[in-house]
Formats: structure tokens, sequence, C-alpha cells
């Protein structure tokens, strides 16, 4: 990426259900829209089709809300956080919500290269008894393998989803029925899907409700 940026701000967010249908693509343009609602000094990529340079950490799946989300905003002047975050709250839509605004190195690696797992908590419509539903989780922990298939395009892939799930606990029940946290790796070609998890559980067309906690990064990203 050329260096024509002066500033590099990494922006935490939060999303709710009111946008939790809103694709990645849409959601990108409407940041664009607020920046620009906003007046900051948005970088753009040089070439024929000059593109914003908001990149975000993770896409966060249809259906999802966030309440760690993470975007890096390349400006052309530098602002101060507190500036920053009150010109652009305003002009964000509803379901969108700032935490927090920091400048971050320039030489850093890009958001995406330093995902490592993700932490959600996942509520599933059910009827179990708490002692089974912690046997469940206990029993996926304790297999060596569990292997899936995954349509990308055309083809079907099949691949091993043990190993991209890293830890669960259970949280209790909910209004839905029962809860718990998954840490699921979140590496380019190795990542795991909370709904994947829920149909290897026998929970494939269950309600359910999956908020993404926070995104882990590798040490010095």
């Amino acid at each position: 990426m050329s260096e024509t940026y002066v500033q590099r701000m990494r922006v935490t967010f939060a999303t709710d259900d009111s946008v939790k249908y809103v694709g990645h693509l849409d959601m990108a343009r409407a940041w664009e829209r607020a920046i620009r609602r906003a007046r900051l000094p948005l970088a753009y990529s040089q070439g024929f089709n000059p593109q914003p340079r908001l990149h975000f950490a993770a896409a966060l799946p249809v259906g999802f809300t966030g309440q760690a989300e993470l975007v890096d905003v390349f400006l052309n002047e530098a602002l101060a956080p507190a500036d920053f975050l009150a010109r652009l709250n305003p002009a964000l839509p509803v379901g969108i919500r700032l935490i927090a605004a920091e400048p971050v190195p320039r030489q850093w690696p890009a958001l995406q290269a330093v995902i490592r797992a993700a932490r959600y908590r996942v509520e599933v419509e059910t009827a179990i008894a708490d002692e089974a539903f912690v046997g469940q989780l206990a029993t996926f922990m304790a297999r060596s393998e569990v292997w899936r298939e995954r349509r990308r395009g055309p083809e079907v892939v099949r691949y091993d989803l043990r190993p991209l799930v890293e830890a669960l606990r259970y949280t209790g029940r909910c209004a839905l029925g029962q809860s718990f946290e998954a840490v699921l790796r979140a590496e380019p070609g190795a990542t795991g899907r909370p709904d994947e998890l829920l149909a290897e559980l026998g929970y494939e067309t269950a309600l359910r409700r999956i908020t993404r906690l926070a995104l882990v990064l590798a040490e010095g990203g």
C-alpha cells in the first residue's frame, strides 16, 4: 500500500440487531458515507479506481451482532481521537455505536493479517437440561476430529472443524434456552463458524442469537 496517508486510526465499535442483516459490503459503504457526512479527511487509494482506505479486521457474518469490532480508518490529516469520535458518531446509521479510537503505528501489519481468533456468545433455543447441554459441549471438545462439508461456489470442501474450536464454556440458561461462549480460530483458510458448530451439536435449524464479543489479535498487532 502506498504511504500517502497521514494517520491510521483504529476504531472499536459495536453493532446491534437493527443492522445484523446488513452485509459486509453494505456496512463498508455505510461507513464511507458517514465519514463523508462527518467531513473527516478519509484517504483513498491511488489509481484509476480510488477506493476508501477502510480496513475492517474481519467481516461480521450476516445475522450476527458484534460488541468490539475493529476497523482501521486511514486519514489525510492527523486528528485527536476525541475529535474523530465526536464528528463521526452522529453521522453513523442507527445500529452502529462507536466505543473507542486510537492512532496506531503506520508500520503495523494490516488488521486482517493479525487476526488469530474470535470469541462468541451463542444462545440457542432448546429445552435440554443444563447437565445434558454441558455434556454435549464436553463431548465435542473430547473428539479428535469433526469432519464437515462447506460449499465454496460450485465446490463442496471437506474440512475438520475440531481444530478450529479452541475453547467452549457453558454460560447458563438464557431467554432462548441455553448459552455458551466459544473461541474459534479466525485465520486465513482456517476460520471456525459458530453456525457450523451449532449444526454439529445438533441445532442446525434451532433459533439462535450469536454475538461476536471480541477479536483476538496476534501479539504486536
